[in-house]
């Protein structure tokens, strides 16, 4: 019981020491990134790995990377061709500062990636969107599933949390599927 009261004391001292000295303590949600996709590439010296034919590079040098049968995993134990989750913030550059990185997931294969994140410049004239700092062509796209219905792409905005699956091309990443994870969306309809 004495250890519950010095645990709720010190919880308490903090939260209240927090807001007298006007300190916040940063969110992270805004840009986090989650992409799964084909590692293509990986530098161990500089500690990064490319993924989806080189257009996305992962930084690894802060991730806890977990590969399936190794303990205390490295990035040496990643290997070219292995489908790795990343998870962790998309930069401003594009590139991805991972805080996790999981050896192997499963991703079906008519597809080449799955990014999950919120939308950003999302242009519906062009058919583009940004998600996990990522450029996205949706011009194959024709619909957007949500929960029991589906929506025209026309009516997608920024900051709606979706999951795309996409194929690597050579001029970028390709929208093959967009599902809205928020069954209470309310940006989209």
């Amino acid at each position: 019981m004495f250890e519950q009261m010095k645990k709720g004391f010190v919880s308490r001292f903090l939260v209240i020491g927090l807001l007298v000295t006007g300190t916040s303590i940063p969110v992270f949600a805004a840009n986090s990134a989650s992409i799964i996709g084909t590692v293509s590439s990986i530098d161990g010296a500089a500690l990064t790995l490319n993924i989806l034919n080189d257009l996305v590079e992962v930084d690894t040098s802060n991730a806890t990377i977990r590969v399936k049968g190794v303990k205390n995993a490295t990035i040496s134990d990643i290997v070219e061709g292995d489908i790795v989750l990343v998870k962790g913030k998309a930069r401003n550059s594009g590139s991805i500062e991972a805080t996790r990185i999981k050896d192997p997931v499963k991703l079906g294969k008519e597809y080449d990636g799955k990014l999950t994140g919120e939308t950003e410049n999302v242009n519906t004239s062009a058919k583009t969107f940004k998600i996990c700092g990522q450029k996205v062509n949706a011009g194959s796209i024709s619909s957007i599933n949500m929960s029991s219905k589906t929506i025209s792409f026309g009516n997608l905005r920024s900051g709606v949390s979706v999951d795309v699956y996409v194929k690597a091309k050579s001029s970028g990443l390709a929208a093959k599927s967009i599902t809205i994870r928020s069954e209470s969306c309310n940006y989209c309809h």
